[in-house]
């Protein structure tokens, strides 16, 4: 059957901070749901739903409504289909569909969809539409490969009938390209203060969420098939000449019930049905709505990464205008000003979403002016909303030199460690490392930093956080005991209780940050830090780089795509904790890593490139970090090896790698004169013939930093 596609090119394709784009091919352009085929299929429809007129594959389809009659199958949530007529689909994918009359007929038509082939039992749909399009109507329904489903049409007015085309088609979201339902915090829009008591004070916040994938989310507010919502809050504060940003404050969730259809991100596709997220839809809800305490259910009965949570959740006993509501100590408050500030945060979990793996871009961050106490504070909103980051982001926002890393936990979450080494004078530094756990189930229970011999510590601390209201295991709250440190011969660690010890030890649950901080007589540099997971299982742990106490030769990666430092040129962001550049036209990102020793006297020193296009790759050599370490948007990518640059291979990447030194190659001590203690940053700069992103066809890798030994 000859066809044609028709799309519209009027409607701009909205920027997300730190979305990741895809280069899409020209024949699949995102920016309309219009599809115009040239030749409908030959279908007319069935009166009667037992006997639906079977239909295949995609494309447009005839329908003739004469001589129907009205079913008794009806929509509860849309007018009566009049004279309506029946059509028996089996889904060709596993993704969001959607069935459309808009632009097949000038009738006022009404859409109902249904899953299986038996006639549905009346009131039951997965999504139906009056008015989508002047009197038209578009409905999206998230499918399954193989199933069933029946779709209705008639007219909204009694004994109207009708001919034309529908359209049904693969739904595509104008807004992201996330592959699945992707729900984020698209906006915190207002704020709603309690009265303080008992040395408490605190606050619930207004949110919108927006759907940014290619599948609708679900919102059923009777079961467990929709949303919990987080609130969170954050001071920041110079303490003894050193920045510290701390978590102060933690709220019970909130649960989704319904959706809207606003356009807060981007254009909305109504998909007919309250009970789900439509594609490009954001939906409100309003810091009252938020702060109902009675309808408030515990954090610990959440698992972050898979979305998986009892409904209805546990609801012990309490008391109070601040219980289950943001709450803060009246003795971690003080006035907005000087150095002082203040943050919120608020994230989305949801099983669709987390299932989907788009559970990392969840949250979202924005300011907040605290006035008024000592015995009450007014807390009040300011600018913009930092979406799809953590509040984290906001210390390195306030400070450049924070340093932050991450790790994508094997079968688990996400966590961020941000680390500053600040010089006190006089050979002092005071080290802060803050542990931010984004989504992950299993928890972080011990944190671990290198020291080298001969190293005097003072000032050791600890900052966690208070769960109350009986936050935890069996309706106790969890434990808010401080984690002991202990100092060995050379390392520093902290650690809480055991699971085994202690169902409700005082863990880094997700959605929660821990600081650890101490004075050292040594000088920072980059090196890596450890953290332990608190539920059992493989890994035990993870190491990311961080600002450490000195001790000689150091190799790690830093400067990465990710969006975390510098944004890539034209939001390509590699997914946090994947630790490569920006992404190219394979949707890949260019990783640079190593093997081998960076010793002066015996170089086993190499570096390996991967994720890149065949094509020419120059390795080069910087003295600095570009950037503040951050690195500086540059082709489709970010450089990272700034200072004195030195050139010191052109490869030819194979299957997307290459490698130096190679068989015969001089070594990378003596091509770039690299004597003992030399601190060097290495990257490759590479080909992408497509013009995926700038006009400049490059690319560039991560950054490798090494401190060279004797």
């Amino acid at each position: 059957m000859a066809q044609s596609l028709s799309i519209r090119a009027d409607s701009p394709l909205p920027s997300l901070d730190r979305f990741t784009m895809l280069r899409l091919s020209p024949a699949l352009p995102v920016l309309s749901m219009c599809l115009i085929w040239t030749v409908p299929a030959q279908a007319q429809g069935s009166d009667d739903c037992a006997s639906a007129t079977a239909i295949s594959g995609t494309g447009t389809f005839a329908i003739d409504t004469s001589g129907a009659t009205d079913s008794p199958q009806q929509s509860n949530s849309c007018p009566t289909a009049h004279a309506d007529v029946w059509f028996a689909w089996t889904a060709t994918a596993t993704q969001t569909f959607s069935v459309s009359s808009c632009g097949g007929t000038g009738a006022d038509t009404v859409i109902a969809v249904y899953s299986g082939s038996a006639c549905p039992v009346s009131g039951t749909q997965l999504a139906c539409n009056d008015d989508a399009c002047a009197q038209q109507s578009t409905v999206l329904f998230n499918a399954t490969i193989g199933n069933n489903y029946l779709i209705q049409i008639g007219d909204w007015s009694p004994g109207v009938t009708f001919s034309g085309t529908f359209a049904l088609a693969p739904a595509v979201n104008p807004c992201g390209l996330s592959v699945g339902p992707d729900v984020i915090t698209g906006d915190i829009t207002s704020i709603q203060n309690s009265t303080a008591s008992n040395g408490l004070d605190a606050f619930t916040l207004g949110t919108t969420s927006c759907n940014v994938g290619s599948a609708l989310v679900s919102w059923q507010g009777p079961n467990q098939l929709h949303p919990v919502i987080s609130e969170t809050a954050y001071k920041y504060k110079i303490v003894n000449g050193a920045g510290r940003f701390e978590m102060i404050g933690i709220g019970w969730l909130k649960h989704g019930f319904a959706a809207s259809t606003g356009s807060t991100c981007c254009p909305c596709q109504n998909p007919g049905n309250n009970q789900f997220l439509g594609l490009g839809c954001s939906d409100p809800y309003s810091a009252s709505q938020a702060g109902a305490q009675s309808t408030l259910t515990p954090r610990w009965e959440v698992n972050p990464h898979t979305g998986v949570f009892p409904y209805p959740g546990s609801n012990p006993p309490w008391s109070g205008t601040t219980a289950r509501r943001t709450e803060i100590a009246l003795a971690d408050l003080e006035p907005s000003g000087g150095t002082t500030r203040y943050f919120a945060e608020c994230t989305y979990i949801t099983q669709d979403d987390a299932q989907a793996g788009n559970g990392n871009n969840n949250a979202s961050y924005k300011e907040l002016v605290v006035t008024g106490g000592p015995a009450n504070y007014t807390f009040a909103t300011t600018g913009v909303v930092a979406r799809m980051q953590p509040a984290l982001m906001a210390w390195r926002m306030i400070d450049s030199g924070v340093k932050i890393s991450s790790a994508q936990i094997a079968g688990d979450g996400l966590i961020f460690v941000g680390s500053r080494a600040t010089s006190l004078g006089g050979g002092q530094y005071h080290y802060e490392f803050a542990v931010h756990n984004m989504n992950a189930d299993r928890a972080v229970g011990s944190f671990t930093v290198p020291l080298p011999p001969g190293a005097n510590l003072t000032n050791v601390g600890f900052h966690g956080v208070t769960y109350r209201n009986g936050d935890g295991f069996g309706n106790v709250s969890q434990s808010s005991t401080d984690w002991p440190a202990t100092i060995g011969s050379g390392d520093i660690t902290w650690a809480c209780d055991s699971q085994a010890q202690d169902a409700n030890a005082n863990a880094i649950r997700w959605q929660a940050t821990y600081n650890f901080r101490f004075d050292a007589d040594v000088a920072p540099q980059t090196g890596t830090v450890t953290f332990g997971l608190w539920k059992p299982g493989t890994p035990a742990q993870a190491t990311v780089a961080a600002e450490v106490p000195a001790r000689g030769a150091t190799i790690t990666a830093a400067c990465f795509g990710d969006g975390l430092g510098s944004a890539c040129p034209c939001a390509n962001q590699s997914a946090p904790g994947a630790n490569v550049g920006c992404l190219n036209s394979l949707v890949t990102g260019g990783a640079l890593s190593w093997s081998g020793t960076a010793s002066v006297s015996a170089d086993t020193f190499v570096l390996d490139g991967s994720g890149m296009p065949n094509g020419a790759a120059l390795y080069f050599q910087g003295t600095a970090l570009a950037g503040g370490g951050s690195g500086v948007a540059f082709g489709d990518g970010l450089y990272c090896a700034g200072g004195v640059v030195t050139r010191l291979f052109v490869k030819s990447n194979s299957s997307g790698a290459s490698q130096c030194p190679e068989l015969g190659d001089a070594s990378i001590s003596i091509l770039g004169t690299a004597g003992i203690g030399a601190a060097r940053v290495y990257q490759c700069w590479y080909r992408d013939a497509a013009a995926f992103c700038t006009t400049a066809t490059f690319n560039l890798t991560n950054a490798i930093q090494a401190t060279w030994q004797p």
